[in-house]
């Protein structure tokens, strides 16, 4: 079973690591305004993308360093050059077999100086 699921570590304990992750993205004055866990089903084989999938979102009401969270993230932004002052885009790990993951910062629909923060990961 556990070359099934993709090697070391069960499903439990990838789920807990992708919450762990979410967890230290948001700062204390961050509105969370979506979360879904990965769901742990011991029935779930390494094929089914839902089984570990974890996407949250977040308003911000400033500016944020997409730099300074995809820190927190624990993904390089990879962007050249001063990146303190890029507050919006995107940073991608594409999928290598076993895991992809993004974080996104979008101005928000509720208007100026209101941001969104987008994480999305996916294990197998």
């Amino acid at each position: 079973m556990q070359s099934i699921n993709g090697g070391g570590g069960s499903q439990a304990e990838k789920a807990a690591a992708m919450m762990a992750r979410a967890d230290k993205v948001p700062q204390k004055d961050w509105v969370e305004v979506y979360r879904e866990n990965p769901k742990v089903d011991p029935g779930c084989l390494s094929i089914d993308t839902s089984c570990l999938r974890l996407s949250a979102r977040w308003t911000v009401d400033h500016k944020v360093s997409l730099d300074e969270v995809a820190a927190r993230f624990g993904m390089k932004s990879g962007k050249a050059g001063p990146v303190s002052g890029l507050y919006m885009g995107c940073v991608r790990k594409a999928f290598d077999g076993t895991s992809e993951e993004s974080l996104c910062i979008d101005e928000s629909a509720e208007g100026s100086d209101s941001y969104d923060v987008t994480i999305q990961m996916r294990h197998h």
